[in-house]
């Protein structure tokens, strides 16, 4: 969007860009860029948030009155925590999980444990599907939730594994395995009664959860990586800019 901003721009109507990523925006250099410290896909914040959603906007268009950019300005909040439980305060998942302390001497227990998680969500993740009249939130590969747990877990071992999702490379395979796994999870926790936000969910899941602490895991190696490609992913793809607070610095 930064570079389509540069030719809008160029036809003389002025633009601003909501960025979710800042190093990307940093790098096009928009003529004027809000970052916003949001999930990817809520550029305006927590769902069901008007006025909220209104002062994100209204930042937005209130830097179209500047002229001196390149400008990137950050916004100040986070967004609000919508989550309501009917009759606790807060919200749990409906299962109780051991916990992301893995034993990293030992990666076959690791695996178990994760195939452990996958298994205890099993039902409410079947339950979820009732409600939501079959509509699933994963379902981005053929794999199996336990092939997927053996493949990234392959790749922490040995990051020239080959790809297993037939057509694609190494990256994107990984990142469409790794979502797959995720909305898994995300969807068996929606089983809780109550209304949860995206905040709830990410706390529970990369703080609470051994496949968030795996995600964290795939990020770490990725930044740290000689692969150009492969850096950019581990930015954007597996730890939301919400729930960087999981990263142990």
């Amino acid at each position: 969007m930064g570079g389509l901003a540069h030719y809008i721009e160029g036809a003389g109507i002025p633009t601003v860009v909501i960025s979710l990523i800042r190093r990307h925006t940093e790098v096009m250099k928009p003529p004027r860029g809000l970052f916003v410290p949001f999930e990817l896909g809520r550029p305006f914040g927590a769902a069901n948030e008007p006025n909220f959603q209104r002062r994100v906007l209204l930042d937005a268009l209130k830097m179209l009155e500047r002229t001196d950019g390149p400008i990137l300005e950050d916004f100040p909040d986070t967004p609000p925590d919508t989550g309501i439980a009917e009759d606790i305060t807060g919200w749990t998942c409906p299962v109780t999980l051991n916990g992301p302390n893995p034993d990293l001497s030992d990666m076959a227990k690791i695996i178990l444990g994760l195939k452990q998680e996958v298994a205890l969500l099993a039902p409410w993740y079947d339950e979820t599907l009732k409600t939501m009249k079959g509509r699933r939130l994963d379902g981005l590969t053929t794999l199996s939730k336990e092939g997927i747990v053996d493949f990234l877990m392959a790749f922490v071992e040995d990051q020239s594994v080959a790809s297993i999702v037939e057509g694609e490379n190494l990256i994107r395979s990984l990142k469409l395995a790794a979502d797959d796994l995720r909305h898994y999870y995300y969807q068996a926790a929606m089983a809780k009664p109550g209304i949860k936000s995206d905040v709830e969910l990410g706390d529970w899941f990369y703080g609470e959860t051994l496949a968030g602490w795996l995600f964290i895991k795939i990020r770490d190696i990725m930044l740290n990586s000689d692969d150009k490609d492969m850096k950019v992913a581990g930015r954007t793809n597996y730890v939301p800019n919400a729930m960087l607070k999981h990263v142990v610095q």
